[in-house]
């Protein structure tokens, strides 16, 4: 298997190994590789992984045991098999004892961890106990404590006992844009891009399609058809974390995808009262289904802002798999792409796909690359400008800019993103004209536009004449 992206998470993993007392927590969402990375660290090293399942305690510890055995036989842990998880953690730390004696440090991972709780729900005040008894000894543990179940993971663990002996922590990423590229090397920049709008950066998600076929043959074999890997994995992750309260939830982020951003909107649609609304948003923005969004410049608050679903692969499935589920069922899935996808796709990855791209490179870029700012909070900005075609009046009309930067209170950096195979002048016509009205512009305000393939001749001249960056797709993928 391809091991994509996760520098830094293996480096600062690699960073902490040694004769010294160390607890890494690992979260996130299931099938963004947490598993993956930890066996990654952990090849070459002295160690017993264990992974829970929903078994019970008993079932569990007869697990555990078996991967203690695999990691060093005894006799006698074989013909008396661990009955309780006193008895499992005093174990885990005499292997302890005996590494160090050995001057060498144990690697102990707790794979979905919640699970292991659900068994035995005492499990995290013992194991604080048992790590205060590392600490008191001074022993090289090394303790992992994975899950992706995330809502489980913050009540029994961020929010537990366990929370403030950790050494390291972070909440797993999906990979970014041009991380996710590398599982489709020799696909033109504008079919990777369009291969993020449809999976985002899940390494699982990105490993089920063949980089050997087309995008088209992808989508439709991949993703549309019934019993496909990711036909369902939507609903079952929106179910796994939900639980019994998962059909509420999914109307809720359906009509997010059918265009309801406002709170009341998505209340409306969903069927529910409005004021159940913000636990339900509260909660998937928890979970980081949805998230809300505030144009950057402006003071935050649920009352300025929009919801937005906040990956691409769920964009997808509730937009073209949900909502032409009855097509689907019955194996229709070539004649979904052919009439329901691929005439709206670009259209559909214009926005927001190329537009979070495009934010994601200007975060990279600036500081490192000259011709853009030095530094900057990159966003977006939307808010209410002049309307041009009332010339005089008091109308004004919506105003947007898909990416900003701000140092401070001054805007250093807008740009447009351009989803065409050649922008024209149009597209700085139209950023000159909306870019006066965005807080904080000045005369050193840098300008930027991308499209996807390039730039007509007038364009050209008049970015060079104004000093506006050009960028296309492939300058986003180095």
């Amino acid at each position: 298997m391809t091991f994509v992206g996760r520098a830094a998470e293996l480096a600062a993993l690699e960073d902490l190994w040694g004769m010294r007392r160390q607890v890494a927590l690992v979260w996130g969402r299931r099938r963004v590789g947490k598993t993956t990375l930890i066996d990654r660290f952990a090849a070459g090293k002295p160690c017993i992984s264990f992974q829970a399942d929903d078994g019970t305690a008993t079932e569990q510890l007869a697990r555990l045991t078996d991967r203690i055995l695999a990691f060093r036989d005894d006799p006698l842990l074989r013909a008396a098999p661990l009955a309780n998880w006193d008895q499992a953690l005093a174990y885990l730390l005499r292997l302890t004892r005996e590494q160090q004696r050995a001057s060498q440090p144990l690697l102990v991972v707790l794979d979905e961890f919640p699970r292991l709780v659900a068994s035995a729900p005492r499990l995290p005040s013992m194991l604080q106990d048992a790590l205060e008894e590392v600490r008191r000894e001074d022993l090289p543990l090394f303790l992992v404590i994975a899950g992706s179940q995330i809502g489980l993971y913050e009540r029994h663990v961020l929010h537990g006992p366990l929370y403030g002996r950790r050494t390291w922590g972070q909440q797993l990423p999906p990979l970014s844009p041009t991380e996710a590229a590398g599982f489709f090397p020799t696909w033109s920049p504008a079919d990777r891009l369009r291969a993020w709008a449809v999976l985002g950066g899940v390494p699982y998600y990105l490993e089920q399609w063949s980089p050997g076929r087309s995008l088209a043959w992808n989508v439709t074999q991949r993703v549309l058809t019934k019993g496909a890997v990711l036909y369902d994995e939507a609903e079952l992750l929106v179910k796994e974390e939900l639980g019994s309260a998962a059909a509420t939830y999914l109307s809720m982020i359906s009509a997010v995808a059918g265009g309801a951003t406002r709170q009341s909107e998505i209340a409306s649609k969903a069927g529910i009262p409005a004021t159940s609304a913000p636990s339900y948003l509260d909660q998937l923005g928890r979970l980081h289904i949805l998230e809300h969004r505030n144009p950057l410049g402006s003071s935050a608050g649920k009352r300025n802002g929009i919801w937005a679903i906040s990956d691409p692969y769920l964009r997808f499935w509730f937009s073209f798999v949900r909502a032409n589920r009855t097509d689907l069922e019955v194996r229709a899935a070539d004649r979904v792409w052919r009439e329901r996808v691929a005439p709206v796709l670009d259209e559909w990855v214009s926005q927001p796909a190329f537009e979070e791209v495009v934010r994601f490179h200007a975060r990279t870029v600036i500081g490192d690359d000259p011709a853009f700012p030095a530094r900057g909070e990159v966003g977006t900005w939307w808010g209410p400008i002049p309307d041009d075609r009332a010339p005089g009046s008091r109308r004004t009309r919506q105003g947007e800019v898909d990416v900003v930067a701000y140092d401070g209170r001054d805007l250093v950096l807008a740009g447009e993103a351009k989803w065409t195979s050649r922008a024209d002048t149009d597209a700085l016509d139209q950023l000159l004209r909306t870019v006066v009205h965005v807080p904080g512009h000045g005369p050193d305000t840098r300008l930027a536009i991308y499209a996807r393939d390039g730039f007509t001749e007038g364009l050209e001249r008049r970015a060079r004449e104004r000093g506006v960056i050009l960028r296309t797709v492939a300058d986003l993928y180095p």
